[in-house]
C-alpha cells in the first residue's frame, strides 16, 4: 500500500522556474492530475527549501542552498538521471524510486525523533 504512515503529514515543497510564466499553473496541475486534489491544498511553493520546517525533504537536487545553512529537515536525494552517479557520504541517504522503500525512512526518522526526546 502506498499510505502515507499515521501521524505523518506531507507536503509538496518546490520552486517554480522564474522565467517560465505557466510554471506554477503546471505545477498545480501535475500534483493534481498525479496526486488528486487533495494534495493541491498541500503545496509550498518557495525559492528557498532551506526555510521549509519538517522531517525530511525528498528531493532530486544533490545540494539545497538557502538562506538557512543547516536546514532542519534530513536531506534524501531521490535518485533521478542527473545524480545517479553521485556518490554519497555515509551519513546521507538515497530513495532510488517510489517503490522503494520510502515507509523505511519515515520510521527511522521518527524513531530517532523519539530517541532525541527521552
Amino acid at each position: 500500500t502506498n499510505e502515507v504512515p499515521e501521524n505523518t503529514e506531507v507536503f509538496i515543497c518546490t520552486s517554480p522556474l522564474m522565467k517560465y510564466e505557466h510554471c506554477v499553473g503546471e505545477k498545480y496541475r501535475w500534483v493534481e492530475n498525479h496526486l488528486g486534489p487533495q494534495f493541491v491544498e498541500r503545496i509550498i511553493l518557495t525559492r528557498d527549501k532551506t526555510m521549509v520546517l519538517g522531517d525530511l525533504l525528498i528531493d532530486d537536487k544533490d545540494t539545497i542552498r538557502g538562506q538557512e545553512e543547516t536546514p532542519r529537515w534530513e536531506h534524501i536525494l531521490f535518485t533521478c538521471c542527473h545524480n545517479q552517479h553521485l556518490a554519497l557520504p555515509p551519513t546521507r541517504r538515497r530513495l532510488l524510486s517510489w517503490s522503494d522503500n520510502w515507509r523505511e525512512i519515515i520510521d527511522s526518522k521518527r524513531g530517532a525523533e523519539i530517541v532525541e526526546s527521552c
